[in-house]
């Protein structure tokens, strides 16, 4: 997980369209639109947040939650670099040594 960069706040885009091009090597290996995630990135949080309430426990304030990826796992290997493009909302990018 990278953290940092350009904080967005949820409600200043409409989520369900966040989109990806994930690059390795600088092919791209795979593509994902954030609906593909339950239709939004927020239901999974919702279904965690009613699971954990179910249990007596809740989700805090500042925690990070991984919503759910709308790409698939991609395998990396020594010498890899990876270029994952989210267009206006910015690029991650790391290289294997």
């Amino acid at each position: 997980m990278v953290i940092g960069g350009n904080p967005t706040k949820p409600d200043a885009v409409d989520l369900r369209w966040v989109s990806a091009l994930l690059y390795k090597n600088e092919t791209i290996e795979e593509t994902g639109v954030a609906a593909g995630v339950l239709n939004h990135p927020a239901t999974g949080v919702a279904w965690l947040a009613n699971k954990f309430h179910q249990h007596g426990s809740r989700l805090e304030a500042g925690e990070l939650i991984l919503a759910g990826s709308f790409t698939r796992p991609m395998w990396v290997e020594q010498g890899d670099s990876v270029l994952c493009d989210y267009g206006p909302m910015g690029t991650v990018s790391c290289r294997f040594v």
